[in-house]
């Protein structure tokens, strides 16, 4: 006799990055344990993202788990809206709960319900509303339209889901990373280690989404750079997969599709450098690689918007950020390698 469920459907929604799909497979590594029988999974919104960031269906191959009783499809047909009573139905959502998913799977089912998991987005997720409609703001939306979007978005939230698979996880002790999610980035480790002690910094797409101009941000970086040459080390840039090299013309970057906290060229590096950004995080608690947060005045906004739960997680695992006059200081004090 086995508890385990006979056969299950799952409706993948609301992936926009790579990264994402990185979350919803170590969900769906430990849900096809628990299934007897063969595990469809429905991606949705194929094609979707920001810039050159596009999620392609030769992405979802890549990133979801490989497993013979996993079948993944990207062509949606109406049929898979409604599934056999005996078959598990799951809406897997990555940071908040797809509401128009959820009501199309319960229309279609005749009101049953399905079960609802939420993986991460990235540090959003461990926002409110308040943050959640900063961040709308920051794409283009108008103030009272963003702040009932982040009320209904989160209320959603709340209601719908059933279970939170996160990376990270509060606890007594404070903030801890889970390992069986940690375990998803690492197995997907790619690429090869650079030869020389060097310095990456993780580039955003400040002046795309009007955190900054691109003439100031290009001196910022060129700041950067000086701090680093007088502590010794060199610097590259691993720039946002939704950003266009052409920017960095004059800086040495590293390039790449995969995810920063995927890429060994990232991974094993000195240091990564960054601001207050999920890959950031992700690499120093993930992969334990060394790393400093540096900041400006045009990003002083972002870093009140945190909040104290973003404030508190940042904190477990990444050095307070500092001006980037002190950078140079920062690196000198790092312990030597080896």
């Amino acid at each position: 006799m086995t508890d385990r469920l006979p056969a299950s459907r799952v409706v993948l929604t609301g992936v926009r990055s790579v990264t994402h799909l990185v979350y919803a497979a170590s969900w769906l590594r430990h849900h096809v344990a628990q299934v007897e029988g063969v595990v469809q999974v429905v991606v949705l919104d194929v094609g979707s993202g920001f810039g050159h960031a596009r999620v392609g269906e030769e992405d979802v191959r890549a990133y979801l788990p490989e497993h013979p009783r996993l079948v993944v499809e990207t062509e949606v047909r109406p049929g898979h809206w409604r599934a056999p009573r005996e078959v598990d139905l799951t809406l897997l959502s990555i940071g908040l709960p797809g509401t128009r998913a959820w009501t199309r799977l319960v229309v279609a089912g005749r009101g049953r319900r399905p079960k609802v998991v939420v993986v991460d987005e990235g540090i959003g997720s461990f926002g409110n509303v308040r943050s959640r409609r900063d961040a709308y703001r920051r794409q283009g939306g108008g103030a009272l339209r963003t702040l009932v979007r982040a009320g209904v978005v989160s209320a959603g939230g709340a209601v719908l889901t059933d279970v939170h698979w996160s990376l990270y996880e509060h606890g007594r002790d404070g903030w801890t990373v889970r390992e069986d999610v940690a375990d998803e980035f690492r197995r997907r480790l790619s690429g090869t280690s650079p030869s020389a002690a060097r310095a990456v910094y993780l580039t955003q797409p400040w002046p795309d989404i009007g955190v900054m101009s691109e003439a100031t941000y290009l001196a910022h970086l060129v700041a950067v750079r000086e701090q680093c040459a007088a502590a010794g080390i060199g610097l590259v840039l691993r720039p946002h997969p939704s950003e266009d090299l052409e920017r960095y013309a004059g800086f040495e970057v590293v390039p790449g599709a995969a995810p920063a906290e995927l890429a060994r060229e990232v991974v094993d590096s000195r240091v990564v450098i960054g601001s207050n950004s999920t890959a950031l995080l992700n690499l120093a608690a993930v992969h334990g690689t060394p790393a400093l947060r540096v900041t400006a005045p045009e990003l002083a906004p972002l870093e009140a918007a945190l909040t104290r739960r973003q404030r508190a997680l940042l904190g477990t695992f990444l050095p307070a950020p500092v001006a980037v006059g002190a950078l140079s200081a920062g690196l000198r004090s790092m312990p030597a390698e080896g």
